[in-house]
């Protein structure tokens, strides 16, 4: 729960959580300069942009010039109609009135209009009592034809409201359209269409005036609208423009100052300043506080079944987890303290390269996280970790975040594949990967560069981004360097530089076994030798084989008289001891040697070194002499083996079996290839049928290589030489009282 909080709280950008809100009119307490570039919502000026672009579209007006056509077509069927019921009358007093009374009669009749004029009886008696004439009728069609022509439209005032801006005429019958600005040669219903035909229908001659103002008003009745606003399609068109327009921003660049110490936030300011810290609102923020704690936790997941059923320095599995977890969290939180103060340096600068966050990023020791999980834990939660870390440190930064997750990767995989090469053994590898790990970030830049474009940033940006990315590299080591003892000791991890620091002969606890206790000392340096052969050969870990094989004897340092290989030819104080006596001597020095390694500080797989080595085995040299001295029935086995418990990893095993094959080739009188190869088979077979072997998972195939890796040291160990000309060591020596050191000084008097 620790790191779910504190890891998603660390990897949301800076300012997103517990920022200081900033209001307008108050006074800004520092300076605030943007930390990144950001565009800025600029609702004003979009909202008059858009009116802009609104108001910019014309409206869209449909001509009709069918109506022309259809209405001239009516008057002509009229007027043709009339002349024929005129003819009909043949001339007779009467047929005027007649004839107006028929056209009357069949334009009234709904289910015969054909022709949808409109005529009041008075006005037809007059178009009767002028016969239909040709001329009467030719004059009535031109002056609507002319009407029409310039448009007849329903409301003229809003029509001239575009005049500045005309209008988009869309001719009906062929769909082409063509902006106006003449909008006064629009003839407006009714009134500047009335004015138009009482003037024409003025300056017609054989009209009295009451005929012409019936005249007007049967042209004003039959007169169509056919320029009509389509309020629809503008529409659609002004709403198109609108959306086109899109939205107005204002740049602000990284590293401008937004609002000075003491000056007043302005509103612009305000939404600036909000904007680079994120929006405080409860519903803008938990979507991407969920996300964040959503990823959080899938790293959490990966980092328990990233090392499953890989078994790591004797560590379960869940304190590995939490040690990873730990980890992953200490380095977010360190992370985040490094873009901090990135982007402090970039602000404090005022001119490029020096004002940029991303070249001061680029210092960040992204790798030291692998790099401690490869010294600490083991390789596969390194790469675990060299590939995960780089993806959660990337969330931090809000713009452009892909170049940390590709820039901390590949310098996290140069540390771990450069610490398997080179192995740590001593501090200055350290130094070494931190070397490599600044050329690999070198190269990365230059990749990242080359994306963006090297000449779009500069040379001399990109030689600073260069400089900060090798001293990346080298803070990689340092920070490598200092957590590394701290950690060993808060986790209670031992390192292979630990191991070797502890390998040292001069140290005070092996300086007291060789003083005390030498044939131990010396049995135990051919033990460490052995096992580092043997872990060598089948893969295991060297280091922590010869180190253990240095201490794994270190209890006998209280009684030292009471093991062969410390005593002298005829005397062995077991002679004088019951075998139950002897063992429990032999079996205490395992105790013994633990007390020891707590009171030095020896770490616990130097604990488990002593305590395992001789697993749970039988002590057979005092177990059978018991047996032949009392009854066997009152002898209990138990008492007689070692508490163990037996070797619980490959290290373990191979200690055990170097340290049985070591003293029993003691035994040899003369130690001969087939003769080392049997006592080795022996002793393995032996340690194999009591089951000591069991939990350390070794294969036959390693048994096999630790095998011949033992015979090929002892049979180099126990060589012979050729006898020295003149000297005959081999021959009995004569009984002689004189001291060595006698024999010297005669012969330096000689």
């Amino acid at each position: 729960m620790l790191f779910l909080l504190l890891g998603t709280w660390s990897i949301v950008p800076q300012g997103f959580l517990f920022a200081p809100r900033v209001e307008v009119g108050a006074i800004a307490g520092r300076d605030y300069v943007a930390a990144h570039d950001v565009n800025l919502p600029d609702e004003e000026s979009t909202r008059a942009k858009r009116a802009r672009a609104h108001d910019a579209v014309p409206p869209v007006y449909d001509f009709d010039p069918a109506a022309e056509a259809e209405l001239d077509r009516e008057m002509a069927a009229l007027f043709s109609r009339g002349r024929a019921f005129l003819a009909q009358g043949g001339g007779r007093r009467g047929a005027a009135d007649l004839a107006a009374a028929a056209l009357a009669d069949e334009l009234g009749d709904e289910t015969a209009v054909r022709e949808g004029l409109r005529a009041t009886p008075a006005e037809l008696e007059l178009l009767a009592g002028k016969q239909f004439s040709a001329d009467l009728e030719d004059r009535v069609r031109g002056l609507l034809a002319q009407a029409l022509r310039r448009g007849v439209v329903a409301n003229k005032p809003a029509l001239l409201e575009n005049r500045l801006r005309g209008i988009t005429v869309r001719n009906l019958a062929t769909g082409a359209e063509s902006t106006q600005l003449d909008l006064f040669n629009r003839l407006g219903h009714p009134d500047e269409a009335r004015d138009l035909l009482e003037s024409e229908v003025r300056g017609w001659t054989g009209l009295a005036a009451a005929e012409r103002r019936q005249v007007v008003d049967f042209l004003f009745r039959n007169l169509p609208l056919n320029l009509h606003l389509n309020q629809s399609e503008t529409r659609a068109r002004r709403d198109a423009a609108v959306a086109a327009a899109g939205e107005v921003v204002t740049p602000i660049s990284q590293g401008q100052v937004i609002v000075r110490k003491g000056d007043r936030v302005s509103a612009t300011a305000a939404k600036v300043i909000s904007r680079m810290r994120g929006d405080r609102h409860l519903a803008h923020q938990i979507p991407p506080l969920a996300g964040t704690l959503a990823l959080i936790g899938l790293a959490a997941l990966a980092l328990w079944h990233g090392p499953r059923g890989e078994r790591i320095a004797e560590r379960g599995r869940g304190r590995v987890f939490g040690e990873l977890l730990l980890l992953v969290l200490v380095s977010l939180l360190g992370t985040q303290f490094c873009f901090l103060v990135a982007g402090a340096l970039a602000r404090s600068f005022g001119a490029a390269p020096m004002n940029v966050f991303q070249s001061y990023a680029y210092a960040v020791p992204f790798a030291a996280l692998a790099l401690l999980a490869a010294m600490l834990i083991g390789r596969q939660p390194a790469l675990l970790v060299a590939f995960l870390f780089p993806l959660l440190a990337a969330r931090m930064v809000d713009v452009d975040a892909l170049w940390v997750a590709l820039y901390g990767a590949a310098g996290s995989l140069a540390a771990v594949f450069a610490l398997d090469r080179m192995q740590f053994k001593q501090r200055l590898v350290m130094a070494r990967v931190g070397l490599a790990v600044g050329v690999v970030n070198v190269a990365t830049i230059l990749i990242l560069s080359s994306f963006s474009g090297l000449a779009g940033r500069g040379a001399v940006q990109v030689a600073f981004d260069l400089v900060c990315g090798f001293a990346g590299g080298l803070l990689v080591a340092a920070v490598a360097s200092f957590a590394v003892p701290v950690l060993e000791s808060a986790l209670d991890i031992t390192t292979d530089i630990k191991l070797v620091e502890l390998s040292n002969t001069n140290l005070p606890l092996l300086r007291r076994l060789a003083f005390e206790a030498p044939g131990t000392f010396q049995h135990s340096l051919m033990v460490a030798n052995l096992a580092k052969e043997g872990c060598e050969a089948i893969g295991a870990d060297p280091v922590l084989a010869y180190t253990g094989g240095l201490y794994h004897d270190v209890g006998k340092i209280f009684r030292p008289d009471y093991f062969v290989e410390n005593q002298r030819a005829g005397k062995n104080r077991h002679d004088t001891l019951l075998p139950s006596m002897s063992a429990l001597v032999l079996i205490k020095h395992v105790k013994e040697g633990l007390e020891l390694a707590r009171e030095h500080n020896l770490p616990r797989p130097l604990c488990d070194a002593i305590a395992q080595h001789h697993g749970t085995r039988l002590i057979k040299y005092f177990y059978n002499r018991a047996l032949e001295q009392g009854d066997p029935s009152s002898v209990q086995e138990e008492r007689y083996r070692y508490p163990g418990p037996t070797p619980q990893n490959k290290v373990m095993g191979v200690l055990m079996l170097a340290d049985g094959i070591e003293a029993a080739s003691r035994t040899l009188v003369e130690p001969t290839t087939p003769k080392i190869r049997a006592l080795i088979r022996t002793i393995m077979e032996d340690c194999l049928r009591d089951g000591q072997l069991d939990r350390t998972d070794l294969t036959l195939s390693d048994i096999s290589r630790l095998g011949e890796s033992f015979l090929r040291v002892l049979a180099t160990i126990f060589h012979q030489r050729v006898d020295y000309p003149g000297f005959n060591f081999n021959a009995e020596p004569e009984k002689d009282t004189r001291t060595l050191a006698a024999d010297i000084d005669a012969a330096r008097a000689s």
